[in-house]
């Protein structure tokens, strides 16, 4: 009789691991300028990356880390001088990829944004709700050296495209 209970409680807590597709495991770099035309369409303007980088690790427990190191993205929007936006930090949590989709829950998000515009520094305020590397769904395509991803958001908040690292 006592089986049972512990046969059960070994399924429950094997079930709460998401699937990750082989191909996706591992660590991959973002392409910066696909970063540069997301965030730049998000701001009703344009980017072009000057710095820095974004990595992506995916481990075979079903887990995400994104860390954004140093990225600086010259951004143009109506009405204001093109200014220099920096932005670092990391976000992560569970991750899903497996038969073509993929899902982000973000359980920790820590990414701080700053800006020089017109000569004074500003702070850019960036949530897991809202901002860039925040979670989300949609579809991938990986070939093993490349990855894909499609949002099912208008706006995506993780870079379609990505490179082995």
């Amino acid at each position: 009789m006592r089986i049972l209970p512990l046969s059960f409680a070994a399924i429950m807590s094997a079930s709460t691991a998401f699937a990750v597709d082989d191909c996706l495991i591992g660590t991959w770099q973002a392409d910066l300028n696909d970063l540069a035309q997301i965030m730049g369409g998000q701001m009703n303007g344009s980017a072009t990356p000057v710095g820095g980088n974004v990595t992506m690790t995916i481990t075979p427990d079903s887990m995400i880390n994104m860390v954004i190191n140093d990225l600086i993205l010259n951004v143009v929007v109506p009405d204001v001088p093109a200014m220099d936006v920096s932005v670092r930090g990391t976000s992560g949590g569970p991750f899903m990829g497996e038969g073509g989709n993929w899902s982000v829950t973000t359980a920790s998000y820590d990414l701080v944004g700053s800006a020089n515009v017109l000569g004074q520094a500003m702070t850019i305020p960036f949530t897991s709700d809202t901002g860039m590397f925040g979670g989300g769904s949609g579809s991938y395509i990986c070939d093993g050296n490349t990855v894909t991803f499609t949002s099912d958001s208008p706006d995506p908040r993780i870079p379609r495209r990505w490179s082995r690292g």
